[in-house]
């Protein structure tokens, strides 16, 4: 998985430590909207972070839907 976004961003941080704790591997591409907006662009054409690159291509975006779909890969 790919989580793009700096982690300034709480909403990243959350992610990435949500990741971290389910042992869950990551890249992390610390992008900017605003200094990196055509790299976050290609990903998510909203240019919000975070955005997460699954695996399969699927892209993942808003903190909250991410940590949920996080909780859901993990299981029980």
């Amino acid at each position: 998985m790919i989580l793009i976004g700096m982690y300034d961003s709480p909403f990243v941080r959350r992610v990435a430590i949500a990741l971290t704790l389910y042992e869950m591997p990551f890249e992390h591409r610390p992008w900017s909207v605003f200094s990196n907006a055509d790299q976050v662009a290609q990903f998510n054409p909203l240019m919000r972070v975070p955005t997460l690159v699954l695996d399969s291509g699927e892209v993942l975006i808003e903190s909250a839907a991410i940590l949920d779909s996080i909780d859901e890969m993990a299981g029980s």
